[in-house]
């Protein structure tokens, strides 16, 4: 028995008091978790927990319970987190916590012997972060949705369904760069995910997520966003030290007053402790103050199949792959090392998100709903958002694809094919025509699957996939407009169907109904799109200064021998298609070699209008990197990058504006002199002087020009007498009382003296932006006649940036001439 004593470890009771610098509500989930939850909590980071052993203090010592005694200054602590034996070992000491959780706090002491003596009492200590790293999602169409609710319904082939995460960071999960990382995946959908090299991926069933702006997410990219830190400072109270939220702005002020503010979390809301939580749920965390949304990562869904039971499981993670806190993961581990590139599957995983709180079901339910069809939607090969079925080449040859789409033009599928009818009649017919002008094409239409319809015995209908498949040749350039019928059965019983009736034009609406005598007439569906189609040539050709030379006659301008004259075929057809022409394009040889000379000085040394290759040159210079992404095309696209690079108002230049265009190397004809009336020439007899109404002087023996711009004078300076101030007065009165302070001779006067010396004309306003000619330092030459822009098109919106603008169809024209296509 004895040796079972001495075996035995040596224990003692001693209470321990705990007291904490931070007065703060413990939250729900560390609540009633012991039975000092209430009162021995904190924070991590900013809270000090004061641990004191009562050995002493008590009325009887509690050494005199203890034989032999124990040591009343030396004492060890155990945190239980780990950090054991570092704090200082006396009775009473501190610790701050770094991870949230529960922990237990013993200790031990020593006695005289040298013993030590383990306490049975212990303590609960509640630790969590001031905000917890969390994501909640909500959605504005079902804000309040809860775990007894079947899910959100949203329709198939639609995206806009928009979800709003409500995100916290803790001080942990702070991201330095600022920068936040949002995964999003779904699981149990009847679709794939997008496929991004699939150029026929937007007619292939798919779900996808894609931001508020419609690009889409990645789900190794995730969602990037932006937070916003919070910041705290400890302030005293009545009842021990608060936590007070400061403004971002003002933690330097805070610093500069002996203050240590705090970076505790970061969300989207503006500020902690904001009373209008409308956006997101119902506590400070998600909230956003005033319903603004700037900082909330929001997206859309979209699922191409129907999916009532059981929905399909949307889930959104958040990456806390960069935690701050030290010794959290590994050490010294800060790259990526998910190989996976599924960054959702190492982060937190979230719930619903109520009003009234939160639930455990991982993920949020929604349903795909089918959709009502009232429009057709037509589409060219390759992603629907691509403009290439607007704008196409004369004899260019080019696929549609049209198909049944819901009011937003969102494409449907897995709906009833397009039917027609063995006997060909137009109750269950479908067919298309493509109108320009006053011409009418008929085109073939196949399925997407086929060339060939097939046959279905048992309903006696020949049947296609859900899309009409055309090949289109157009010939001749203008406005075309593709008009489709089709019959799709099912297209009657829905009933809340619009009837847009007779539409026509591009983006417009089909109609359902009025197909065709017979039952059948409701289920027939019409639709029609207008595009262009451009010539095969190039209708916006834009030439340079210099690019103007006719290469062609300089060449001819060499035959010096006689003989060389009679040889014009050879000029004309070998050394002419080499060269080029007046009317040749401005990548012929001839032309290219001259404007590299012509323009040197501009082309290398000029950084407003030097090729981009020598922009490059001058980026080296300065040992600076371009922020330019420079190409290395064909030269004839390289021309138009080394064009359109230059500012638009270098490019068109501006008007030579002026008032006094007066001297004419003969004096009748006007060529020179544009504000002169030469055909209404003044008679100084019975001409009345106007203010304001300028005319000009015409000097006869040297024909100089002089103009005169009449004001108001005295009637004393006219007629002698002193009663007024003349605006209108008569010529002949010129110098017979005053000269009117006019540059003309003052040694004649009268109508006779004046016409001894001078012709009289009326001057002319003249409109300087009617001539090209007066066009000065542009780039564009617009006295070429055969540059096809004018010096008017200088709607940036509408003639030169955007799909079908000079700088689209110059760049398209070029690919499509350099692919031959």
């Amino acid at each position: 028995m004895a040796d079972t004593n001495e075996n035995c470890p040596l224990s003692v009771a001693v209470p321990i008091a705990v007291s904490v610098n931070t007065s703060n509500t413990v939250p729900g989930p560390l609540t009633n978790v012991h039975a000092s939850s209430a009162t021995n909590g904190g924070f991590t980071k900013i809270s000090k927990f004061t641990f004191t052993a009562k050995l002493t203090g008590e009325t009887l010592s509690m050494q005199d319970h203890f034989d032999p005694a124990i040591s009343s200054t030396i004492a060890v602590w155990d945190f239980g987190d780990g950090y054991s034996l570092s704090a200082t070992n006396e009775l009473i000491t501190t610790h701050q916590y770094k991870v949230p959780g529960i922990y237990t706090v013993s200790m031990y002491f020593y006695d005289l012997d040298g013993n030590a003596h383990i306490n049975t009492f212990t303590e609960s200590i509640s630790v969590y972060n001031k905000h917890s790293t969390d994501v909640k999602i909500s959605t504005e169409e079902l804000p309040g949705l809860t775990a007894s609710d079947s899910g959100a319904q949203i329709y198939a082939s639609s995206k806009s369904n928009r979800f709003n995460a409500g995100v916290v960071a803790s001080w942990h999960d702070i991201s330095p760069s600022g920068i936040y990382t949002l995964y999003v995946t779904a699981s149990g959908s009847k679709a794939k995910p997008y496929d991004t090299k699939n150029k026929y991926a937007h007619l292939i069933p798919y779900n996808a997520f894609y931001t508020i702006d419609g690009d889409l997410i990645e789900s190794d990219v995730g969602l990037q966003f932006e937070l916003n830190n919070h910041w705290y400072v400890l302030s005293g109270s009545s009842s021990g030290t608060g936590i007070t939220p400061i403004a971002t702005s003002k933690v330097d002020y805070f610093k500069d007053n002996g203050f240590e503010p705090m970076l505790l979390g970061a969300s989207v809301s503006a500020e902690f402790g904001a009373t209008d939580f409308s956006i997101i749920g119902a506590t400070p965390e998600f909230a956003v103050p005033g319903g603004k949304a700037e900082k909330i990562p929001q997206i859309t869904y979209y699922d191409d199949i129907p999916n009532d039971d059981p929905g399909v499981r949307l889930l959104f993670k958040l990456d806390t792959s960069k935690h701050k806190l030290k010794n959290f993961y590994v050490d010294g581990i800060d790259n990526d090392i998910n190989e996976s590139k599924r960054n959702f599957l190492e982060s937190n995983s979230v719930g619903y998100y109520t009003v009234s709180g939160a639930n455990t079901i991982e993920g949020y339910t929604v349903k795909i709903t089918k959709p009502t069809v009232n429009r057709l939607s037509f589409t060219s090969t390759g992603m629907k958002e691509m403009s290439a079925i607007t704008y196409k080449r004369q004899g260019d040859k080019f696929q549609v694809f049209v198909s049944l789409a819901d009011n937003d033009a969102n494409i449907l599928k897995l709906y009833p094919q397009f039917l027609k009818a063995s006997t060909l009649t137009s109750d269950y017919s479908f067919y298309s025509t493509w109108t320009s002008g006053g011409d009418l094409h008929t085109s073939v239409i196949s399925s997407i699957s086929t060339n060939k319809f097939p046959y279905n015995a048992s309903t006696g209908n020949t049947e296609l996939s859900s899309f009409l498949y055309l090949n289109v040749d157009p010939l001749s350039s203008g406005t075309w407009t593709l008009n489709v019928t089709g019959n799709v059965p099912g297209l009657s019983s829905q009933s809340s169907l619009p009837d847009y009736g007779g539409c026509v034009g591009s983006g417009c609406v089909g109609s359902i109904g009025g197909g065709g005598g017979g039952g059948a007439s409701t289920n027939h569906i019409t639709g029609s799109y207008t595009f262009t189609v451009l010539p095969s040539t190039n209708d916006v050709e834009v030439y340079k200064i210099n690019e103007d030379i006719d290469y062609s006659q300089t060449i001819k301008s060499y035959r010096f021998q006689s003989f060389l004259h009679e040889y014009d075929k050879l000029f004309d057809g070998v050394f002419t298609s080499f060269v080029g022409e007046a009317s040749s394009s401005p990548n012929v040889f001839g032309k290219t070699v001259f404007e590299k000379i012509a323009n040197f000085v501009a082309n290398n040394n000029d950084v407003d209008y030097c090729n981009m290759d020598n922009l490059q040159s001058f980026y080296d210079l300065f040992n600076e990197d371009i922020d330019i992404v420079l190409p290395t095309p064909p030269p004839e696209l390289k021309r138009l990058y080394d064009l359109f690079s230059i500012k638009i108002t270098k490019l068109l230049g501006d008007y030579e504006r002026y008032d006094q265009s007066l001297n004419s190397n003969f004096y009748t004809s006007s060529a020179d002199g544009r504000n002169i009336d030469f055909d209404n020439k003044i008679t100084t007899s019975t001409y009345t002087v106007t203010t304001a109404a300028n005319f000009v002087a015409r000097q006869r023996f040297n024909n100089e020009f002089t103009l005169i711009r009449p004001q108001n004078v005295c009637s004393k300076a006219v007629s002698g007498a002193d009663t007024d101030i003349l605006s209108a007065y008569p010529l002949s009165a010129y110098n017979v009382y005053s000269n009117w302070g006019w540059p003309l001779d003052t040694s004649v006067s009268g109508s006779s003296g004046l016409d001894g010396f001078y012709d009289f004309y009326p001057y002319t306003a003249y409109d300087t932006t009617s001539a090209n000619e007066n066009i000065k330092n542009s780039i564009i030459d617009f006295n070429n006649n055969y540059n096809t822009i004018t010096r008017s098109t200088t709607s940036l919106s509408a003639d030169w940036e955007d799909t079908g603008g000079v700088i689209y169809k110059n760049l398209d024209y070029q690919i499509r001439k350099g692919l031959s296509i």
